[in-house]
């Protein structure tokens, strides 16, 4: 795990696994002054879901998952309702250790990036059909346009990028980025799939 640094939080009810694409539209001040100061210093933020209750007080605890995506913006555009529109992508899982608001309300954490291990299990006979799916996917003319990069030698990207793209709930996600190993994760998708009907 690499030293620890100050990044701007942005909890949502949604999340962004490290890989995948998450297109935003940002409407309140704090976030767009906070999208304005990352592109402006070349940084990202990090993205974190929120838990089924969050806190309803703004002065009491922040009710966040303590594991997260940093991501970085890779677009950004005025949309036709006048609102900011971001596509940030995820790059890397991090553990945030604790959390505090500046004056403008922006939550702020003290962040650390993850270091994953990766490994190529495509040959393992159990992983077979992960990979012919994910293959399978790709191909689709609409997720062509999404332009994902899958590194099919890293279980880490096949596992994070296929989960993204199917219809997995925001807490499944959150699962799977929170599970340690490849191999976990990746069974972990599996029983996901078989419950989708796949």
């Amino acid at each position: 795990m690499s030293d620890n640094f100050t990044s701007p939080l942005f909890p949502l009810s949604i999340n962004v696994l490290p890989g995948a694409l998450l297109p935003l539209q940002i409407f309140e001040p704090r976030y767009i002054d906070m999208i304005k100061k990352c592109l402006g210093d070349a940084e990202g933020f990090s993205i974190v879901l929120t838990k089924e209750e969050p806190s309803l007080s703004r002065e009491g605890p922040i009710s966040i998952h303590d594991i997260g995506t940093y991501v970085e913006i890779v677009d950004f555009n005025q949309l036709d309702n006048g609102l900011l529109g971001i596509t940030v992508k995820g790059k890397s899982k991090v553990n945030i250790f604790e959390t505090w608001r500046q004056d403008d309300e922006l939550l702020l954490g003290n962040i650390g990036i993850i270091d994953e291990e990766d490994n190529d299990l495509s040959n393992e006979p159990q992983y077979k059909d992960l990979w012919n799916m994910i293959e399978e996917i790709i191909r689709h003319p609409e997720i062509k346009k999404l332009n994902l990069e899958v590194d099919f030698n890293s279980s880490k990207s096949v596992c994070y990028i296929l989960a993204s793209i199917l219809p997995l709930r925001s807490q499944e996600k959150q699962s799977i980025l929170e599970l340690d190993g490849n191999s976990q994760k990746l069974d972990y998708l599996k029983e996901i799939i078989k419950r989708l009907g796949g």
